[in-house]
C-alpha cells in the first residue's frame, strides 16, 4: 500500500509507520479502503465550522494536539469491568482498544451466535465475502473524514452474527475502556453487527473512562438488519470531561426489519454522534430515541438522518437534552423520503430543559420529502421548568433544589423508560446519577 501522509493528519505520531504496519496484516480489500479512506482525507481534510453539517461544533481542539494511537499500548483490566461481568449476560471488554478476553464473558454463547473479531471472522472465507460487500459499499462522501480516519486505521474490533431465526435472550454488552495514563491517546473502536432473517437480539454498546485524562475515541458501528430482523440497540458514553469523542452509527434495514435504538451522551468535553439509517426495503420500523445531559462547558452534538428507499416504512425519533451550567447542545435531525417512498410515516420531536443561566441550544428538525403520499411531522422545544410547579411542591414541604430535581428526573424517565431491557436501564440510571444530584 502507497501511503502520502499530509499535514491533515498530522495529530497523530508515526502515523506512515503505524499504516504500513496495518497494511501489511490485513487483505488487500481492506488496504484498498484504507487507501481509499487516505486519499478522501487528503482531500478533503478534517470539517470545519464553515461546513454546513458542523457550523456548530468546532472540533479544532480535537485535532490541535498530538495523539499516539492506543493500540500500541498494554491493555490493563479495570475493577469497573466488575459491575458488567457479574450479570447473565455475554460481555466483550475492549481496554486502550485492545480486546481483553479476561475482563470479558463469552461463557455460555446460545446456538446461532457467533462472537469473534474482526480478524478472526476474516480468516472465515464466507465472512469475509460477506464483509467486503457490506464494507465497501459504503461513499466516505455521505460521512465525515473521521469515519474515513476510522476506516484507515482499521486493526481490529468485533463482529457479532445472528443467524436467521434466532432469538437470543442474553444481553450482548460491548465495553469500551479507556485509561489515557500520561499520553494522550487516540482509540478507534469498529463494530459489526449482523442479524440474520427472523432473528432478534438486545446489544447495548457502551464507551467508559478508567480514569481522567485527555484522550480521543473515533468510533465507527455498522448494523446490517435483513428481512425481519430485529435488534433492540443502546449506545451510551460516559467518559470523563476530558475526553473527546467522535462516533458514528451506519444502519441498514432490509424488508419488514426494526431497529429501536437509544443514544446516551453525559461525558466528554466535546461529543459528536451521527447516526444514519436506511430503510432498504418495504415495512421497515425505526426508533430513534436519544437523551444528552451537557453540564459545565460541555458540548454534545447529535446528527441524525433517516432515509426512506422504500413505500410503508415508520420512523419515529424523540431526543431529549438536560443542560446545566454553561454547556452547549446541538441537534440536527434529517428525514429524506425519497419518490418512491409513498405512505411514508415519520415523526421527529426533540425537547430541551435548560436548567443553567449560560447554556446554549441549536435545534434543527429538518425534511426532504419528494413523495405526495406521506405523513410527515418535526418539532423542537427549548424551555425551562415550570416555576408554578416547582412552587406547588414547595408548598407541600419539598425544598426547592430537590423539588428541581423531581422534575428533572421525570423529564429523564419517560426517554429513559423507552429502553426496555432492565439491566441496561440500570446502567443507564447509574450514568445520570452525578448528573441530576448535581442539581
Amino acid at each position: 500500500m502507497t501511503t502520502t501522509m499530509e499535514n491533515k493528519i498530522s495529530f497523530i505520531q508515526d502515523l506512515e509507520r503505524s499504516i504500513q504496519e496495518l497494511s501489511q496484516k490485513s487483505p488487500s480489500w481492506i488496504n484498498d479502503l484504507r487507501q481509499e479512506a487516505l486519499s478522501f482525507i487528503n482531500e478533503n481534510g478534517f470539517p470545519t465550522t464553515k461546513d454546513e453539517e458542523w457550523k456548530y461544533t468546532n472540533v479544532s481542539p480535537i485535532l490541535s494536539r498530538q495523539y499516539r494511537l492506543a493500540s500500541s499500548f498494554k491493555a490493563k483490566a479495570s475493577s469497573q469491568t466488575e459491575a458488567y461481568r457479574g450479570i447473565d449476560a455475554i460481555t466483550l471488554t475492549f481496554m486502550n482498544g485492545v480486546f481483553s478476553p479476561e475482563c470479558s464473558n463469552l461463557k455460555n454463547i446460545p446456538a446461532g451466535v457467533q462472537i469473534s473479531t474482526l480478524s478472526e471472522a476474516l480468516k472465515n472465507p464466507q465472512d469475509e465475502k460477506f464483509l467486503q460487500e457490506k464494507l465497501s459499499r459504503y461513499s466516505f462522501n455521505a460521512f465525515s473524514s473521521f469515519a474515513a480516519l476510522n476506516q484507515l486505521l482499521l486493526e481490529d474490533g468485533i463482529y457479532i452474527k445472528i443467524a436467521e431465526k434466532a432469538i437470543v435472550t442474553p444481553l450482548i454488552q460491548i465495553i469500551n475502556m479507556t485509561d489515557p495514563g500520561a499520553e494522550n491517546l487516540l482509540t478507534s473502536p469498529r463494530t459489526f453487527i449482523h442479524l440474520g432473517k427472523l432473528s432478534e437480539a438486545t446489544i447495548f454498546e457502551t464507551h467508559l473512562s478508567v480514569a481522567d485524562g485527555v484522550y480521543f475515541t473515533n468510533a465507527l458501528t455498522d448494523i446490517i438488519l435483513e428481512e425481519n430482523a430485529t435488534i433492540h440497540y443502546c449506545n451510551a458514553q460516559n467518559e470523563n470531561h476530558q475526553a473527546y469523542h467522535i462516533g458514528t452509527t451506519r444502519v441498514w434495514q432490509e424488508r419488514n426489519s426494526n431497529f429501536n435504538g437509544f443514544i446516551l451522551s453525559t461525558g466528554g468535553l466535546i461529543i459528536r454522534n451521527d447516526l444514519d439509517v436506511i430503510l432498504n426495503g418495504e415495512g421497515c420500523n425505526s426508533g430513534l430515541n436519544g437523551l444528552y445531559t451537557p453540564q459545565d462547558k460541555q458540548l454534545i452534538d447529535n446528527h441524525t438522518f433517516v432515509d426512506h428507499r422504500f413505500p410503508n416504512c415508520v420512523s419515529n425519533q424523540l431526543y431529549k437534552g438536560l443542560l446545566q451550567g454553561e454547556s452547549h447542545a446541538v441537534f440536527n435531525g434529517k428525514i429524506c423520503v425519497r419518490s418512491i417512498a409513498q405512505q411514508t410515516n415519520s415523526y421527529q420531536l426533540n425537547k430541551n430543559l435548560i436548567l443553567g443561566t449560560d447554556c446554549r441550544v441549536d435545534t434543527k428538525p429538518q425534511l426532504e420529502i419528494f413523495a405526495d403520499d406521506v405523513k410527515c411531522t418535526h418539532g423542537a422545544t427549548i424551555g425551562q421548568l415550570n416555576q408554578e410547579e416547582i412552587f406547588y411542591l414547595q408548598t407541600r414541604g419539598v425544598p426547592r433544589r430537590k423539588a428541581t430535581r423531581m422534575l428533572a428526573q421525570g423529564f429523564v424517565d419517560e426517554i429513559v423508560e423507552t429502553v426496555k431491557n432492565e439491566t441496561i436501564q440500570k446502567h443507564l440510571s447509574q450514568f445520570l446519577k452525578p448528573v441530576l444530584e448535581k442539581l
